[in-house]
Formats: structure tokens, C-alpha cells, sequence
């Protein structure tokens, strides 16, 4: 798992336990690697895959994160980070009521103080 990013849950697991109840939604996008190949069988596909996604289930359970997390197994290629242009982690992006994004800087201190002026708190 990405150290910045393991660094950054305390915080985030804090601001979601303050603020999820008005409002305050976390996806995680899970950039584990599958290890797949395109010369894979579809039983070895399915098999990485597994094994991918139970690193993650794994990891969640351990850190007791109660939003969603999105796995695709496609390490850096996965769908989402690909679509939004992640390049580096750990990446934060910031929505408001509405889906546009607000922030994708809102670390530490920052995310607290973002999301209750979002929800005008």
C-alpha cells in the first residue's frame, strides 16, 4: 500500500466519522495491481483478480474503512484513474453538493476546514 496514503487515513477516517451522517462521502479508488496479462486464461484472470481484490478487502477490514472502494485490478491503468488523469498518490479530489470538483489538494488540516464550509457547518 502507498505510505502517503496510509499516512493520510487518520485523518480522513476522522473528518468521515465527524461529517459522513451530513453528508460527507469517501470512494476509495484502489490502484492494487492484478498482475494480469494478456496472455492470461480467463481462470487466471479471475484467479488474480481475487487474490488482488482480498489484498484490499484485506486491507480495509485491518483499517476499519467503512466507504466504498472502487478495484478494477489494473494497477495504474484502472478505469477511474485513467479517466481523471491520476498520475501520483496519494490523490484527493474534493466534490461539492453538486459534483464539481472543488479541491484536489484538501490533505490534513485542509480537508476538515473544506468540508465544513461545504456543508456550511
Amino acid at each position: 500500500m502507498c505510505r502517503p496514503c496510509v499516512a493520510e487515513l487518520p485523518n480522513i477516517k476522522k473528518v468521515y466519522a465527524d461529517y459522513h451522517a451530513n453528508g460527507f462521502e469517501v470512494i476509495g479508488i484502489s490502484l492494487e495491481n492484478g498482475a494480469l496479462s494478456p496472455t492470461d486464461t480467463a481462470e487466471q484472470t479471475a484467479a488474480k483478480l481475487a487474490k488482488g481484490k482480498k489484498v484490499l478487502t484485506d486491507f480495509t477490514a485491518k483499517n476499519d474503512l467503512h466507504w466504498p472502494q472502487y478495484f478494477d485490478g489494473k494497477d495504474w491503468k484502472n478505469d477511474l484513474s485513467t479517466r481523471f488523469s491520476i498520475n501520483s498518490i496519494p490523490a484527493m479530489f474534493l466534490l461539492d453538493q453538486d459534483g464539481k470538483v472543488v479541491s484536489t489538494n484538501a490533505r490534513g488540516e485542509m480537508l476538515e476546514k473544506e468540508v465544513k464550509r461545504l456543508l456550511k457547518l
